[in-house]
């Protein structure tokens, strides 16, 4: 991969999908919220320069558990034992829904979100990871990575990007990773100084 030119580090954000993802059997649910997501993926967000790690559920429990996740960190005694943690956390924005963080995206920078949708499986019409660091390094248009839970996002939500990004395999045929390690990995893919 080449190293970015561009002047200054994209405006690239990630919100993490609960709602319209499919479960084992197929079918479309509402994932459940898992804590060590949020901590994981809000210091892989902060690593590489992100402006917003969105965490989007619809509901108003998980959300508020989230916000009560965030606070711990932000303040009182979580703030003063690990100031990385309260660091990594202060981007992190609780929504929720994909409409609610492409809003927040929109008002703060007067741009809709370029949509990127991400899957484990290998089908055809993927961005490689290559082509679109190149583009967002040279652009000026805000990008917005979406992480699905469960088995993946429904095409009601994939259909809405504006590209597709090629799967991360390995050299054998599983391929389940957690959404925290893809995160990282996408993430040391798309903004890392390689």
């Amino acid at each position: 991969m080449t190293k970015p030119i561009a002047q200054q580090v994209p405006d690239i954000s990630i919100v993490l999908l609960h709602a319209d993802q499919h479960n084992k059997q197929g079918k479309i649910v509402t994932t459940s919220l898992t804590m060590i997501d949020v901590h994981d993926i809000a210091r892989s967000s902060r690593t590489f320069g992100l402006e917003t790690f969105f965490v989007s559920h619809p509901s108003p429990l998980l959300r508020k558990l989230a916000r009560t996740l965030r606070t711990h960190w932000q303040e009182g005694y979580g703030a003063t034992y690990n100031p990385n943690r309260k660091d990594a956390l202060g981007t992190t924005a609780i929504v929720s829904s994909l409409e609610e963080a492409i809003a927040a995206i929109d008002k703060r920078t007067g741009k809709l979100p370029k949509l990127v949708a991400t899957s484990a499986k290998r089908e055809p019409n993927r961005i490689g990871f290559g082509v679109l660091r190149e583009e967002i390094w040279h652009s000026s248009d805000p990008y917005l990575i979406m992480l699905g839970t469960g088995w993946g996002m429904s095409e009601a939500l994939t259909s809405r990007s504006d590209y597709f990004l090629e799967p991360i395999c390995g050299p054998g045929d599983y391929n389940h990773l957690s959404v925290r390690a893809a995160a990282g990995i996408m993430l040391d893919r798309l903004m890392g100084q390689h």
